[in-house]
């Protein structure tokens, strides 16, 4: 009888042992998922942050990459908004090509962020700013993590950033 209570024992140990086995590469995954979508919200916070620092009638600021890339960063915007172009959700729409019209020139940035080991991940980041009125602004930052075959979209949610800028009377 004991033998047999053993087999058990075992056969119900082994199941449990495989079941965490199955999800060590679930939390791998789920931890770099996480890891590239923290990065994008540290880049949509560092644009804003340059796009906010930016005083009216100041020169158009510069934002530089890892690999020295520079892109000049529009930061005004129209009384319908100016830049990407944004879902009813308030986000980024990127199904749109960078470059078109659906996302002008000077709204938009591939920026490089570079790792340990010469690793290097390439982000979308794209803005919109809406000028409701003369005093205040509505700007819109969205990041989002591109692969590197072929530059296609990875599964990976974008980052949006919304901060409204203004003064008063």
């Amino acid at each position: 009888m004991s033998l047999i209570e053993m087999m058990i024992a075992c056969v119900v140990l082994m199941v449990g042992v495989l079941a965490m086995a199955a999800l060590i590469p679930l939390a791998i995954g789920t931890n770099s998922k996480n890891r590239q979508q923290s990065n994008s919200t540290v880049i949509a916070q560092m644009l804003m942050e340059k796009i906010l620092s930016v005083p009216p009638g100041a020169p158009t600021p510069t934002l530089s990459d890892c690999t020295g890339a520079s892109t000049t960063i529009t930061a005004s915007g129209s009384a319908t908004g100016s830049g990407g172009t944004l879902l009813s959700s308030g986000d980024i729409d990127f199904s749109q090509t960078a470059g078109s019209s659906g996302d002008p020139a000077g709204y938009y940035m591939l920026y490089t962020a570079c790792g340990s080991g010469g690793r290097q991940s390439t982000y979308d980041v794209r803005w919109n700013i809406k000028t409701p009125s003369p005093y205040a602004e509505l700007v819109t930052v969205s990041a989002k993590l591109r692969g590197s075959n072929n530059n296609l979209v990875l599964f990976s949610p974008s980052v949006t950033i919304r901060s409204m800028i203004g003064q008063g009377d």
